[in-house]
């Protein structure tokens, strides 16, 4: 497939080569040498304009896939998406979800050029997207999460996304000089426990960086969806959900990393500097990776010879014209 990357606009391109064109139809028309010379001369000048026009297009040809550097992160998001994530005291005044797929968007603008991964979890976990490039995808998906149904929802536990994450890390782990780094987002209450919670730290050694994201205040908030506020079907009483700091903290050290209570004043640069700053890059051969090389310079060796005949036969003609001048001034 080929393109074209002009020097100057298209129109303006051809508009300068039709008026080349007619001032050599005009002057070949009015030209009084012998005309089998005349028309040589023309079909030369025109070759070479045509030429000329080419190379000012600049075609271009498409090549599929290259050796690209990378960064070697593999950054993999999991996002609590239960129903307490919709209660209104996350940073700012929205809702704790809003609050955490913003950062989530921070980070990928970020870590750009890394391998980003995403599970979500609410009554069970889901791979929403295993470790991509395709950052648009990525964040499509993000955009299209919805609030959970009041009468689909059974709890928050944190435990439930540990076996996804599991698989993610081992799996990233299996490729060559990456880094992986998990980011977790909740709010940290758990209403439906079972038995022993699931211990992060035997995840730890696959996990290089990263850090537990809280959302929530201790005060706590209550939750709306399209019919209005939620209500605990115990007390009958609006349902407040609060955040789970000392949840949170522990699957932060279990799995190694830092705990940030993301309130309006808290900040995830120093986080995103650190991970930036330990690194590195890979190469990888892309076959989605298109680059576009340049051809034009296949037609300047023909412009070329052309030029050198025009400027011979001009050299020649004006040697006729001088020889001719001096046997008339001779006579």
């Amino acid at each position: 497939m080929r393109n074209f990357n002009p020097v100057i606009p298209i129109p303006a391109l051809i508009a300068i080569f039709v008026i080349a064109l007619l001032i050599m139809l005009f002057v070949w028309i009015v030209s009084r040498e012998n005309r089998i010379k005349s028309t040589f001369a023309l079909v030369r000048r025109i070759a070479i304009a045509a030429l000329a026009f080419i190379i000012a297009l600049r075609p271009m040809r498409e090549e599929r896939g290259a050796e690209v550097q990378l960064s070697n992160l593999d950054v993999l998001f999991v996002l609590d998406t239960t129903l307490s994530m919709w209660a209104e005291d996350g940073p700012g005044g929205g809702t704790r979800f809003k609050a955490a797929k913003n950062d989530i968007e921070d980070i990928m603008d970020g870590l750009s050029g890394a391998n980003f991964g995403l599970i979500t979890f609410q009554n069970r976990a889901v791979v929403l997207a295993p470790f991509t490039q395709d950052e648009e995808t990525l964040l499509g998906l993000l955009k299209s999460i919805q609030m959970p149904d009041r009468y689909y929802a059974q709890g928050s536990n944190m435990d439930t996304p540990c076996y996804d994450l599991e698989n993610m890390l081992i799996s990233s782990d299996r490729k060559e000089n990456r880094q992986t780094i998990v980011f977790f987002l909740s709010d940290g209450e758990v209403t439906s426990a079972t038995g022993e919670p699931y211990d992060y730290e035997v995840l730890a050694d696959l996990v290089d960086g990263g850090a537990v994201l809280g959302y929530g205040t201790e005060k706590g908030a209550t939750i709306k969806d399209e019919y209005g506020e939620i209500y605990n079907m115990a007390t009958f009483e609006k349902a407040v959900s609060c955040i789970d700091e000392d949840s949170l903290e522990d699957i932060a050290d279990q799995l190694g990393i830092e705990y940030v209570h993301r309130q309006k004043s808290t900040l995830l640069t120093p986080v995103i500097t650190q991970i930036k700053a330990s690194s590195g890059t890979v190469k990888e051969r892309r076959n989605d990776f298109i680059t576009y090389q340049d051809t034009y310079f296949k037609y300047v060796p023909y412009m070329a010879g052309l030029l050198l005949l025009e400027l011979i036969i001009d050299i020649r003609e004006n040697v006729k014209v001088r020889r001719k001048n001096g046997k008339k001034s001779k006579k």
